[in-house]
């Protein structure tokens, strides 16, 4: 698949041998997708990144019929997060005193941050491209996600932009002392390959 594309000469051999690696799981899907295995890809930044998300992207277009995949920019994630933890849940105390038009809008935002949360926890396959945490509200919803997803044996793919070491710092910055790189590092470990 990859020699099709006509990338070999062009890319990395790291690279070369991800996309391989990421061929050979999209050829037996269904099976992956039966057990719950998915992927945590790091270093996924720039033109890699958009590399491995088209990638991802193209070989996805085979199998939509047969399954449900979500696939979500983390500036959507990362957006759904502060929508259903901060927003809406600062509301929720006056919500029985909402009227009008602010009622109406509170309704839509509700609505629409409650149906992407359903997809990204039920979907059979969530891929996550550009993770990259800065807010609490994105790491405890990030939690939450992979728990219930974990929890389900649903399939996972998320792509960093950071290394590994990177990405645990970034967590110790946003929510310091805490056990959710740990919970997110062992999850993803346990069902999932792993690409530096």
């Amino acid at each position: 698949m990859v020699d099709e594309m006509g990338l070999q000469e062009r890319i990395p051999l790291q690279d070369l041998d991800l996309l391989n690696r990421l061929s050979q799981y999209f050829d037996s899907l269904d099976q992956h997708l039966r057990a719950g295995h998915g992927w945590f890809i790091f270093n996924a930044t720039g033109a890699r990144g958009a590399r491995i998300a088209s990638f991802i992207a193209n070989r996805l277009r085979d199998y939509m019929p047969m399954a449900t995949v979500y696939f979500v920019p983390w500036r959507d994630f990362s957006l759904n997060a502060y929508m259903v933890a901060v927003e809406l849940e600062s509301l929720r105390p006056q919500e029985g005193q909402l009227e009008g038009k602010v009622k109406k809008e509170f309704d839509i935002a509700t609505r629409v941050s409650r149906d992407a949360m359903v997809r990204m926890v039920a979907a059979d396959l969530l891929i996550v491209s550009g993770m990259r945490p800065e807010h609490r509200h994105e790491v405890i919803f990030l939690d939450e996600t992979v728990a219930r997803r974990y929890d389900q044996r649903l399939s996972t793919i998320l792509l960093t932009p950071y290394r590994a070491d990177a990405l645990a710092e970034a967590y110790e910055e946003v929510v310091p002392q805490s056990p959710f790189w740990e919970r997110l590092y062992t999850r993803m470990y346990e069902r999932s390959f792993i690409a530096a």
